[in-house]
């Protein structure tokens, strides 16, 4: 497979003197056409940690967990150029006050047919349990966009912490979790109305069920919800103790309006070849499959990509199958912890926190993660095949570290964000090399 080329929204070619002062900022890594397109700078954001979202026009939208005017995080748009060779805008749509409008998100959005963004706040650290937000696009063109609260957790049976975003429905209901519960949201049924929440599931944790589900869910066509837990399963062993390793779970809707869902857990981690601690959510293929990954064990104990098949019959067992392992080497990534994507073809994309090039991590070379693209199996090879896209640098000032995942377009072009890198020194900067992560483009 032809290797992409990590570049920015404009090519080199049209690089000016004055965009080259931009481009800088990745040092070395322009010999090896590696530019960044943003970073960070504190004031409009800082420490992106979620996938980004695209608009019909191209724009991307994101959020920051830190920084913006009271530093408890942003919402964000990146706006293509209006002409060819001409720079990428950065909009800060949103930020969070922690005075009621929530803190510090910690993923991605969800559109709705009107334009509205939805998500969540975690809370996490700034004294409250999270929020649920809308975010209004303006009535007029160039105005400002309108935040509202449409549910407060109050920590309780409710839940607390939702560090995972949001899935919406085709009546407008948004779907996701807290740290110990699902929820569901409805809108209002007239104009004005407050938001109905409904608890779905409560977590027990311990060998009966899973807990601390750190991403979304996912939604198959029958309205079942399925999502992952970091800790909790049946499956005991040396690495995780009575906490268990993790699971997979399932949630089906009543057959009768007003009846309580039925959980379900899928796969129980053994924190052996199969890994453990799953802190992404999960990819559903048109076959009903589910692929996720999980952020250690393996045979290098630096993680997986797995696939869960359907039951031949309803009722039965969920089919795991490890289609890679990771090796943390300079060659390979480690610690996944994004939601994986699939093009049309299957392939599968996504990032590690560490592994490829060699880099420093407080103090230790984990390496500063990969972008990864996973082929399914051909007629000639049973299993499946690994391509690291993109290494990310050793550079100073360059971009590392991605949590989040990436946005694939039509063109085959790859999105993301690091929540680490950008500068050399400036804010965001622990001993210079730090940095408040950057948005980079590789394409194909």
């Amino acid at each position: 497979m032809k290797a992409r080329e990590f570049l920015p929204f404009f090519s080199v070619r049209s690089v000016t003197p004055a965009m080259a002062a931009v481009l800088l900022f990745m040092g070395s890594a322009i010999a090896q056409k590696a530019l960044g397109l943003h970073r960070f700078q504190l004031v409009d954001g800082s420490n992106p940690m979620g996938n980004l979202i695209s608009d019909n026009a191209g724009s991307l939208y994101g959020t920051t967990e830190y920084g913006g005017t009271s530093f408890y995080g942003t919402v964000f748009k990146f706006a293509p150029p209006t002409k060819q060779g001409g720079a990428w805008t950065l909009t800060t749509l949103y930020s969070f006050t922690n005075t009621g409008d929530g803190a510090r998100p910690t993923n991605g959005l969800v559109f709705d047919n009107k334009g509205n963004l939805y998500g969540t706040t975690s809370d996490t650290d700034a004294g409250g349990y999270g929020e649920i937000f809308q975010l209004s696009p303006p009535t007029t063109e160039g105005g400002t966009w309108t935040e509202s609260v449409l549910y407060h957790f109050r920590g309780g049976v409710d839940g607390a912490n939702p560090l995972g975003g949001l899935v919406s429905d085709e009546k407008g209901n948004l779907y996701g979790t807290t740290t110990y519960t699902v929820f569901e949201l409805s809108p209002p049924w007239q104009m004005g109305g407050a938001w109905a929440f409904h608890l779905l599931h409560k977590f027990l944790g311990g060998t009966t069920d899973g807990t601390q589900p750190h991403d979304g869910l996912v939604r198959d066509q029958l309205g079942n919800l399925y999502g992952t837990t970091l800790w909790g399963g049946s499956q005991p062993n040396k690495w995780c103790g009575p906490i268990e390793c993790g699971t997979v779970f399932e949630l089906s809707p009543p057959a009768a309006p007003g009846g309580a869902w039925t959980e379900r857990i899928i796969h129980s981690f053994g924190g052996g070849d199969d890994g453990f601690n799953p802190e992404g959510g999960l990819t559903l293929d048109l076959n009903g499959r589910l692929y996720g990954t999980t952020s250690s064990g393996g045979t290098s104990l630096a993680g997986t990509v797995f696939e869960l098949a359907p039951p031949v019959e309803p009722g039965g067992s969920w089919t795991e199958t490890v289609i890679h392992n990771f090796s943390s080497s300079s060659t390979d990534g480690a610690s996944p912890m994004a939601t994986l994507i699939q093009d049309r073809g299957g392939n599968l994309f996504g990032t590690t926190l560490f592994g490829g090039n060699t880099c420093y991590y407080d103090f230790t070379p984990y390496g500063c993660g990969v972008v990864f693209e996973l082929s399914p199996p051909g007629m000639r090879s049973g299993t499946w095949n690994e391509d690291i896209i993109y290494s990310f640098p050793t550079t100073p000032g360059g971009p590392k570290q991605p949590w989040g995942g990436v946005l694939l377009d039509s063109h085959g072009n790859l999105f993301g964000a690091t929540t680490y890198g950008g500068y050399t020194n400036g804010p965001c900067t622990v001993d210079g090399t730090v940095g408040c992560g950057a948005i980079y483009e590789i394409v194909r």
